[in-house]
């Protein structure tokens, strides 16, 4: 009798400590959470200023604002492929006052990109939310004999290392994915690599390349008028502007990979401020006007959740590893 009442006891003991543990840190995280923003978020990007993500960091910051109480700035900080504005992100106080703007590639693809990063993208970050995908469309030139992917394929396969594709530079993008199809279709096209997607599809629209990837809301305006012509789309789905192209998948090529951009914080960022600006970033992209001018890019919102997009960060980065290391591509 007296064991079954010492052993009532340390469970009650147990139970009590348990209890005041989980009082404790919901104090904790609320005192944390508690008065913020007390001072300006800073949304910092990857891009120069009047950039695609800048744009994009503009329309959210002008539905935060707004929300959180308190001025978004935004803060482009462009160069050395993110570099630079991965490491000021990461050297910040991890208070819920600087976030940043960023793609796959700072988080995914860098990481074999580069012998040694100023930051790590697992351990110096805590993800908030993935804000949107953004499919890339394979294009070729009206003039291109080949008029769907598998032509392109029995093409190339009958023509090896004759056929050129551009691209908006080494390690961009736009290479990783045409590397990362050439590997899975088992072909090979010769890269000719310009400096940014407006090159490259000037290129194109020369006839000085046969074929490019390139960012769906860079291209529609090509497509749509009859100088260029799309092949395929990456993504799960066919994309609203472009409802007649393909997928890769439909087109018996799975597995390419696509574009995303998301927002991380410092890591060290309190999980109360983290699900705070989840919230308010799902809210914003929820907004009628950002869903369609979305639409119209040919992006797809995803608002998922810290937990979910620590999973994508975690596993990307051995997948694009494999790609890059299997093409030898290298930064410039």
């Amino acid at each position: 009798m007296q064991t079954h009442l010492n052993r009532l006891s340390t469970a009650g003991l147990i139970i009590l400590a348990i209890l005041a543990f989980d009082n404790a840190y919901g104090q904790s995280v609320l005192a944390n959470s508690k008065g913020y923003p007390s001072k300006p978020v800073r949304i910092i990007h990857v891009t120069p200023a009047g950039g695609i993500l800048d744009v994009a960091a503009r329309q959210l910051a002008d539905k935060l604002t707004p929300a959180l109480g308190q001025p978004v700035l935004v803060d482009p900080r462009p160069g050395a492929g993110g570099l630079i504005a991965m490491e000021a992100t990461a050297k910040s106080a991890p208070d819920g006052h600087t976030v940043v703007l960023c793609s796959f590639v700072q988080l995914t693809v860098n990481p074999s990109l580069y012998e040694r990063l100023p930051y790590d993208p697992v351990k110096d970050f805590a993800p908030v939310i993935v804000l949107f995908s953004g499919p890339s469309v394979l294009l070729a030139h009206p003039s291109f004999p080949a008029d769907s992917v598998p032509e392109l394929i029995r093409l190339a396969k009958a023509q090896p290392g004759k056929i050129m594709y551009g691209s908006s530079g080494n390690g961009l993008p736009p290479h990783i994915f045409t590397e990362q199809f050439k590997s899975i279709a088992g072909i090979d096209l010769v890269h000719v690599p310009y400096k940014g997607p407006m090159a490259s599809v000037a290129a194109l629209l020369a006839g000085e390349v046969s074929v490019i990837v390139e960012a769906s809301d860079t291209v529609i305006p090509h497509i749509k008028s009859g100088r260029l012509k799309a092949l395929a789309v990456n993504g799960e789905t066919r994309i609203a502007s472009l409802p007649n192209v393909q997928t890769f998948n439909e087109v018996g090529v799975p597995g390419i990979g696509v574009s995303w951009v998301g927002i991380v914080a410092p890591a060290g960022t309190s999980r109360a401020i983290v699900d705070r600006l989840n919230r308010e970033f799902s809210r914003a992209l929820d907004s009628s006007d950002i869903k369609a001018y979305y639409d119209n890019a040919g992006r797809t919102i995803v608002a998922n959740s810290p937990e979910a997009f620590a999973a994508l960060i975690r596993d990307e980065i051995p997948k694009w590893r494999q790609v890059i290391r299997k093409a030898g591509i290298k930064t410039e």
